[in-house]
């Protein structure tokens, strides 16, 4: 109880600029609110910032809760105010919520913004979450999300339509965002509902290579994606009929993430391998740059191993190729005479000879 009011107090007094207290994101372990770091620091000209909150009430709450409506009013679009509600959450103002909640509905309802619906999920969601903690009413929330989410499933095909590189991945960013709402919140229609909308997206050439890059590896990642099908969606996304800018788009789409998982699914690295064989010494220079960026974000091991799994990929595909053909030491393929005597006349007939066995 000690501590949740040292927190209610820190996070009044920074709703009202008073920065005594900052929160020490870096030391947090987990998910959630039941625990905080915070580092103090009283400066001299924090008394006068307490003298200046004073036009807002009499008291720290009073205040922070006047504060924090005007905030609310003033708030430029849904997601600067669903962030607005998740600080309001912390410091435990129940009638500013109440405020926040309705101005959030309000702008949600007329809001056209696909992108801006999207970005609102996650601070709603950790209200809907975590709220409990510390005694917020969290069911008036999830009417919100549900209404947000269900809007974010029918527009999203359409707003992934004809993206530029800079739009795209600007989306990727949004749906990154509903990703982590669908993981937080842990509902299995939201889960299937999300997974039937990436599968429309994977599925679908007129969308940007990095979308659907990126929602074929959270289909992965939801294992609604198997071996097998991330291999042919690989070589449809890499096939020579893509550009290869919109081809390496999808490979830096897909990447994205941890690359354990990632080490497990050979036919990705097969069509990737062949795919960078195949490319044009200019044309595999021009992406090289975003090629390496696709793999910066793996730490070094990570890095390391995805090297020596293509080395060995290629060398065992090299050790078929050779069993195939028949080289020294290698087992000679059966013949299917029978077969082969199907096709013998068609082909007789086709060239014009005689296959009487005297000839």
């Amino acid at each position: 109880e000690l501590g949740r009011n040292r927190s209610t107090l820190l996070h009044r007094l920074r709703m009202l600029d008073v920065q005594w207290g900052a929160p020490d994101y870096g030391s947090v372990r987990g998910m959630g609110t039941f625990h905080e770091f915070w580092k103090l620091q009283w400066q001299p000209e924090l008394s006068i910032a307490l003298v200046e909150a004073c036009l807002w009430g009499t008291t720290i709450e009073a205040a922070a809760e006047a504060r924090t409506e005007r905030r609310a009013d003033e708030a430029a679009d849904l997601p600067a105010l669903t962030a607005l509600l998740d600080e309001t959450v912390l410091a435990a103002l129940p009638t500013a919520v109440d405020h926040v909640l309705k101005r959030v509905g309000e702008r949600a309802a007329v809001s056209a913004d696909l992108r801006h619906l999207m970005d609102a999920l996650p601070p709603l969601a950790r209200v809907a979450r975590y709220g409990d903690v510390r005694g917020t009413r969290a069911e008036r929330v999830v009417p919100v999300i549900d209404g947000l989410f269900a809007r974010t499933l029918v527009g999203l095909p359409g707003a992934c339509a004809s993206l530029d590189d800079e739009a795209a991945a600007a989306m990727v960013g949004s749906i990154d965002n509903v990703r982590g709402t669908v993981g937080l919140l842990n509902r299995d229609d939201q889960r299937a509902g999300w997974g039937d909308v990436l599968r429309r997206l994977v599925a679908h050439d007129g969308v940007h290579g990095l979308v659907r890059g990126r929602c074929a590896r959270l289909l992965l990642e939801m294992r609604a994606l198997d071996g097998g099908e991330l291999r042919r969606l690989a070589g449809l996304a890499l096939s020579p009929a893509v550009p290869a800018p919109q081809a390496a788009a999808w490979v830096e789409g897909v990447l994205r993430g941890g690359g354990l998982e990632l080490l497990q699914q050979d036919g990705l690295w097969f069509a990737l391998d062949a795919w960078l064989a195949d490319l044009a010494p200019d044309t595999f220079v021009a992406l090289l740059p975003l090629l390496r960026r696709a793999f910066s974000g793996f730490h070094p091991p990570e890095r390391r191993a995805m090297g020596e799994k293509v080395k060995r990929l290629r060398s065992a595909a090299g050790a078929t190729a050779s069993t195939s053909t028949g080289q020294p030491g290698a087992a000679i393929p059966t013949l299917n005479t029978a077969r082969a005597g199907t096709v013998l006349p068609v082909l007789a007939h086709i060239l014009g000879v005689s296959t009487d066995d005297s000839n």
